[in-house]
């Protein structure tokens, strides 16, 4: 049985299905990945590089994408397929055909000794992120997931990530690099208003707690930071003070702002004056810097 393609354990969490979550409703949601599954396993029998058709000299109609998910018209499976193609997950090609993007990733090895039709690679693997940083260094295309901040605001994601990892390096004594990848997963992080201080609390936890077992060679920022991190925040011994529940002052509003921003203190003063908050650049520098950037 020859494996037409390969997926990462985890990959419902790869940032072009996520946005299909956040744009779709929820029948598109379905739709569209029934159809990107069908189309990965067309892909993976024509073995050309991701492109998909049933004609090599015809062009695949939207009837026939509908047919892939048992839809009796393209005309309903339309706007699923140009969700896919802005999710950076199927996209038009040449002479009327469609094609997987980033096909690299699911691609068998060549001479690979799979079994199924499927091999899924585990979330502890790095063929993920070696796939999207191989991705950006060929085609010269920030990733997705980045590309919605500025080139400032990357910038100061890129500098909390280097502090990160430099935390990272001195409590495990291992090297990691401040790739595209890592930088993903903690503006992931970010957006959910975790804090630089409980990632630094959850990289104790970790190098305290795989010391000298064999889940030592699974930390690294592709496990702490991933889809396991709120479980293994929660995991974690408190910190040593701990203060009540409090209302949400100025301070922690603009601290929650600050983490939003990725760090730009300009962006964040402008948000807050939009919601009729007054501070100043030298106050949010000081609540940065309060909170570990």
């Amino acid at each position: 049985m020859r494996t037409l393609f390969r997926l990462p354990d985890d990959f419902l969490h790869l940032p072009e299905l996520t946005k299909l979550e956040k744009l779709a409703n929820r029948s598109q949601c379905h739709t569209g990945y029934m159809l990107w599954i069908k189309a990965l396993f067309v892909a993976g029998a024509l073995r050309q590089n991701g492109l998909l058709y049933t004609d090599p000299d015809k062009p695949l109609t939207l009837t026939e994408l509908a047919r892939w998910v048992k839809i009796e018209r393209g005309s309903y499976v339309a706007p699923v397929v140009a969700l896919l193609a802005q999710c950076d997950l199927m996209r038009p090609a040449s002479n009327g055909h469609y094609q997987i993007c980033h096909w690299e990733r699911y691609a068998p090895d060549a001479g690979a000794n799979y079994t199924g039709l499927i091999k899924f690679d585990l979330p502890d693997q790095k063929s993920q992120a070696r796939s999207i940083n191989q991705q950006a260094a060929l085609t010269g295309v920030t990733p997705l997931t980045l590309q919605k901040y500025t080139p400032e605001q990357r910038t100061k994601l890129a500098a909390s990530s280097g502090k990160i990892l430099a935390y990272f390096r001195q409590q495990s004594g291992k090297q990691f690099s401040n790739d595209s990848a890592t930088q993903i997963l903690l503006a992931q992080l970010f957006e959910q208003q975790v804090t630089i201080k409980q990632i630094k609390q959850v990289i104790d936890w970790k190098c305290k707690d795989w010391y000298g077992t064999d889940y030592w060679k699974f930390l690294r920022p592709q496990t702490l930071f991933g889809p396991k991190f709120n479980q293994y925040l929660l995991e974690a011994p408190p910190a040593p003070y701990v203060q009540s529940a409090a209302p949400l002052t100025k301070q922690r509003y603009l601290a929650n702002l600050f983490n939003l921003c990725c760090g730009d203190v300009t962006q964040v003063v402008a948000r807050a004056a939009e919601e009729s908050v007054s501070t100043t650049i030298a106050e949010v520098e000081e609540i940065g810097h309060a909170i570990g950037h």
